[in-house]
C-alpha cells in the first residue's frame, strides 16, 4: 500500500504598516507500507519566513528559508481498518537553511548557515474520512546542527490530507 500526503500552513501578523512577520510551509510525503502497521515515509518540506521591522531611522527585513528532506520509519499503533490511527516515527533528515538581512538603501547581508543531516522523530494521528482519504495531524522534531557547532531541536506541527493508492 502507498499513501501520498500534502500539508500547507500560512501565518501573517501585522503590528503596523511597516512592522510585520509572515511564514509559510509546504510539505509532501510518500509512505510505502511493507506490512500492515509499518511504513517507510519519504518527505520534503519547504519553509519561508519574513519579518520587517521599521522605526523612524531605518527599515530592516529578514528572510529565512529552509528545506528538509527526510526518511522516517512509521509504526501505526492500530490496525489499518481503525478510523483513528495514532502513530510514532523516527529517522533522519537533510536540512538546508538560508538567512538574509536587508536594510533600506543597503546591500543584502547573507548570514552563513550550516547544512547537515539530523535525526528526526515524531508522533501523530491519522483520521480516516473515506476508505482512501484521511486527515493527518503530526508533530515532528529535527535535532538540527547550528553554525557554532551546537544543535537545536527544530519542531513543526503539521496538518494535512493523505490519499491511499
Amino acid at each position: 500500500m502507498t499513501e501520498l500526503g500534502v500539508n500547507y500552513s500560512y501565518q501573517k501578523k501585522t503590528f503596523s504598516a511597516t512592522n510585520f512577520y509572515q511564514s509559510d510551509s509546504k510539505s509532501a510525503t510518500v509512505s510505502v507500507y511493507f506490512i500492515e502497521q509499518l511504513a517507510l515515509e519519504f518527505s520534503y518540506t519547504d519553509s519561508f519566513y519574513e519579518s520587517q521591522e521599521a522605526d523612524t531611522n531605518s527599515t530592516r527585513t529578514v528572510q529565512q528559508t529552509s528545506q528538509v528532506t527526510g526518511a522516517d520509519l512509521i509504526y501505526v499503533l492500530t490496525d489499518k481498518n481503525s478510523m483513528i490511527q495514532p502513530y510514532i516515527k523516527g529517522g533522519a533528515a537533510y536540512i538546508t537553511k538560508k538567512k538574509q538581512i536587508r536594510y533600506v538603501n543597503s546591500d543584502v547581508i547573507t548570514i552563513p548557515t550550516k547544512d547537515g543531516v539530523a535525526p528526526s522523530y515524531g508522533a501523530g494521528v491519522k483520521i480516516k474520512l473515506t476508505e482512501r482519504m484521511s486527515m493527518k495531524f503530526g508533530y515532528d522534531v529535527w535535532n538540527t546542527p547550528l553554525d557554532d557547532g551546537t544543535k537545536t531541536d527544530d519542531t513543526a506541527f503539521k496538518a494535512g490530507l493523505t490519499w491511499t493508492l
